[in-house]
């Protein structure tokens, strides 16, 4: 497929996870607020938060567009300003944002996971999760966002070197000028096969920081696997099948972040480690970064019985409203989750 093939697709698939996220960002946050009323504690204000920045993370990828194009021992991180109606300086601020929210997003997953643990094995420590303690771990997760941005705006600035490394190829794949584009570049070896130190660093960098994250990601998960059973053993039946829930999502949200969030960065800053003859738009990859936090919060829409429930009856409610010519006389019942997780219809509301 030509590379100007794959751009096009990559735009389409940005355009489609911009869609569908903010749809069910807004949706998750309707529900939240107005419908499930369930006390989640502060892991209510955490989803909600996620959420957002998972908004976030999908509108700057729309935005700015981000394209790598991997080549040998480096890759160019750019974004075409023929595209967009602001500056180059404008549009390398947008590169440089963007970095920003996937290191706060990487962060936040892991912050959700630290939740789950301590709500399980050590509850009285959830206190640094409730009320204005949330926003230390937003300030956290925006740290670790602005320590990526950093290290990619201090370590990839386009030097003398990466111009004539990549200069012929960026012109005749996608007619651009490199001296003239809005982008940051990595060549971790010279010709001569010296390493340059300067790129590697932002490479390590972004070891330490995805390694970091994803350990406590893994030991959270592990810990809760093994030891999940015998804990929420002792707790009351809502609770127990309420904690089980939102394991199982949990769980997805591991598999899925893993490749759709750190296996396509791993790809893209370790391939020029090994310095091989080839040349690839990598840039394909971010199609994942942009799909992801859709199914992010899908997963928990569809996993977690209250959100189902709440989805049904906000459509029982919108079908008896358009039955009834805008006016509803007939009941709408609102199911609730039995302990096998099957809808049960308690009592009955008026609909909405």
């Amino acid at each position: 497929m030509p590379y100007y093939e794959l751009d096009e697709l990559t735009r389409f698939i940005a355009k489609i996870g911009f869609i569908f996220t903010s749809l069910l960002v807004l949706l998750f946050i309707f529900l939240t607020i107005y419908f499930v009323k369930r006390d989640f504690g502060s892991y209510r204000n955490l989803l909600i938060a996620f959420s957002i920045l998972g908004f976030s993370f999908s509108s700057s990828e729309y935005i700015v567009h981000p394209m790598i194009h991997s080549y040998s021992a480096g890759f160019v991180f750019f974004t075409n300003p023929q595209t967009s109606i602001v500056s180059n300086d404008v549009m390398k601020i947008g590169l440089v944002f963007f970095c920003g929210i996937y290191g706060s997003t990487v962060c936040f997953i892991a912050v959700q996971f630290m939740y789950r643990y301590l709500a399980l094995f050590d509850a009285p420590k959830i206190k640094w999760f409730e009320s204005w303690r949330i926003l230390l771990w937003c300030c956290y997760s925006l740290s670790i966002g602005i320590l990526w941005a950093i290290g990619i705006h201090w370590f990839l600035e386009i030097d003398d070197f990466s111009i004539d490394y990549f200069q012929q190829g960026v012109r005749q794949i996608y007619g651009l000028e490199l001296s003239s584009i809005p982008g940051f570049t990595s060549v971790i070896y010279t010709r001569k096969g010296d390493v340059r130190w300067r790129n590697l660093m932002c490479t390590i960098e972004m070891t330490m920081i995805i390694g970091m994250q994803y350990m406590i990601i893994c030991f959270c998960g592990r810990k809760m696997s093994t030891g999940m059973k015998e804990k929420i053993s002792m707790l009351s039946e809502t609770s127990r099948r309420l904690h089980t829930q939102f394991f199982k999502s949990l769980v997805l949200q591991i598999v899925v972040p893993t490749f759709l969030l750190f296996l396509p960065m791993i790809i893209i800053i370790y391939l020029p480690l090994f310095n091989l003859e080839f040349s690839f738009p990598t840039g394909i990859l971010f199609s994942a970064f942009a799909i992801y936090p859709a199914i992010d919060i899908a997963i928990i829409l569809y996993i977690v019985c209250d959100y189902r429930n709440a989805i049904k009856y906000v459509l029982e409610s919108m079908k008896t409203l358009c039955i009834s010519g805008g006016y509803a006389s007939q009941e709408v019942s609102f199911p609730i989750c039995t302990t096998n997780n099957q809808m049960i219809y308690p009592h009955h509301t008026t609909g909405v």
